[in-house]
């Protein structure tokens, strides 16, 4: 069961995400209808720890294992949610990544479809040089600063 919770007043959910850097380059995903890109990953089941919900998570949107090489940022996220303009908080654990087996990691861009409990996510990845990054809608916006830092870093944004 996803750590979620769903009230009149808004929206919770406690979400990991992993970074994925291949040769100088991120990937990130554009999820059903979004117009922004943000980084794959998901919830975090009652029960999970942060490092078995990113394995798990990353797994399933990508379709190959990858390992943990340092947790990035812990965020707090305050928004508004695009579909029914609803408040919501989301508490996000950012992990840096890399693939098992580099051999299995597709570096094109491409498009996948996701059965995730019973609801079909088309999933659109597309890598992302530093660059790019600076000029691209990825949410939340503090991605774009993480990926220039060493440290661990924890952050309250309101986008």
């Amino acid at each position: 069961m996803d750590i979620s919770i769903k009230s009149e007043e808004g929206k919770f959910k406690f979400r990991v995400c992993g970074i994925l850097e291949h040769n100088g380059k991120y990937l990130l995903v554009k999820i059903n209808t979004n117009n922004f890109y943000c980084l794959p990953g998901g919830h975090v089941e009652l029960g999970e720890d942060t490092d078995a919900a990113v394995l798990r998570e990353m797994h399933e949107e990508l379709d190959y294992e990858v390992k943990i090489k340092k947790l990035l940022a812990i965020n707090q996220n305050f928004f508004y949610d695009q579909n029914d303009y609803k408040k919501f908080h989301e508490l996000g654990f950012y992990y840096l990544v890399e693939a098992v087996d580099e051999n299995k990691i597709n570096t094109s861009d491409y498009v996948r479809e996701e059965l995730d409990k019973g609801k079909i996510q088309h999933l659109d990845f597309k890598w992302f040089d530093l660059d790019q990054l600076k000029t691209s809608d990825v949410r939340p916006s503090f991605i774009k600063d993480i990926l220039l830092n060493d440290d661990v870093l924890i952050i309250t944004t309101r986008d």
